[in-house]
């Protein structure tokens, strides 16, 4: 059985929200976060767009570039690239090999496994910078357990209502949950001012502060 197909047997693709398990699987894993300069996206509407458009950009300018978005059209390897180029057979049955046991016992969704799968390929890699589409709200999404340095919010909106709440400013709080004490530049779209007064007072809390930009 392939890599791919034991990925899909072990892990359930249902929604498991929090960061206990990837912390855990990233810990399992010799912590490949911590090895990368990261860029999380966050946001309601365009996260994937923006991640494609920022990887090209830096690409062209010659930095080898690894890209983590989500869904798939066709074949799993789409959600892990680098440098437009997506990630091997080999590398997914080596990653589910050495790490079947462990991946077993903590019992991560399949989401978290491939999130932390994405950051170890990108170490092997050794790309210049990763850049990490979020996959649902930010505070207690996996993307958000790698302590990104760099979050790059697109526009807030309804989302995910019966999971992130049901007023806008609720879901922003999730959302605004991707930043983190690590997150040295936080960059945002234009919001809704009561999104705008959530993003600023959860950085706060971390001594940085939110570069609203009108023209991104």
């Amino acid at each position: 059985m392939s890599g791919v197909e034991l990925l899909y047997k072990l892990t359930s693709q249902s929604i498991k929200y929090g960061l206990e398990r990837t912390e855990k699987l990233l810990q399992a894993c010799d912590n490949p976060h911590d090895k990368l300069k990261i860029i999380q996206i966050a946001g309601t509407n365009g996260k994937g767009t923006t991640s494609a458009m920022i990887a090209n950009v830096l690409i062209n300018n010659n930095y080898k570039t690894g890209l983590f978005t989500s869904p798939h059209l066709v074949s799993l390897h789409e959600r892990i690239q680098v440098s437009y180029q997506p990630i091997s057979d080999s590398f997914i049955d080596e990653f589910i090999s050495s790490y079947y046991d462990k991946i077993t016992h903590i019992q991560p969704s399949f989401f978290e496994v491939i999130t932390v799968m994405a950051l170890s390929y990108f170490v092997k890699k050794k790309v210049d910078i990763a850049i990490l589409e979020t996959g649902l709200g930010g505070r207690l999404d996996s993307v958000t357990a790698t302590q990104p340095n760099i979050v790059i919010y697109t526009s807030i909106d309804y989302d995910h209502m019966h999971i992130l709440g049901d007023t806008i400013e609720e879901i922003a709080y999730e959302k605004a949950g991707a930043i983190t004490k690590k997150s040295d530049i936080i960059i945002s779209c234009k919001q809704k001012k009561s999104v705008m007064r959530i993003l600023d007072k959860y950085a706060a809390q971390y001594s940085k502060k939110v570069q609203f930009n009108t023209e991104f």
